[in-house]
């Protein structure tokens, strides 16, 4: 929740999807959270979603593999395909800065600075300790 400026119910499920846990995640909150279960799902506040409760995830032929991200009335916002990564908004915006300079630049010194900025982030992604990811 370290760059998240809203609150989620993080909603941990077994092998079964059977809800095993649900911890309110604070924003903005660097205090690891952990649950019993083998998958986590991280939805808006107050989502009627209990412990015990069965989910079920309906995937289509033509939509296998991709991953919807809803806006707060459940509508796809975003599809993702795999493998995309999704920046925090103060990462978003640092980005964004950089993108916008080395537009206007149009020089290789302003678009090396913004790919290195962009694996700069993407390294801290990647090396984030294990209470980032890690259930328990």
């Amino acid at each position: 929740m370290k760059d998240t400026k809203i609150p989620l119910d993080i909603i941990f499920l077994d092998e079964d999807y059977e809800v095993t846990s649900i911890t309110k995640g604070e924003p903005l909150s660097e205090t690891p959270i952990y649950g019993e279960g083998d998958y986590v799902l991280e939805v808006n506040p107050d989502s009627g979603i209990n412990i015990g409760d069965e989910l079920e995830f309906v995937e289509s032929e033509d939509e296998s593999g991709k991953m919807h991200i809803l806006d707060s009335k459940g509508d796809t916002q975003i599809v993702l395909e795999g493998g995309e990564r999704i920046f925090s908004i103060p990462n978003t915006k640092i980005l964004i800065k950089f993108a916008k300079k080395a537009d206007l630049m149009k020089n290789d010194n302003a678009y090396k600075a913004l790919g290195k900025r962009v694996f700069k982030f993407l390294t801290i992604q990647d090396s984030n300790p294990v209470e980032y990811v890690e259930q328990k």
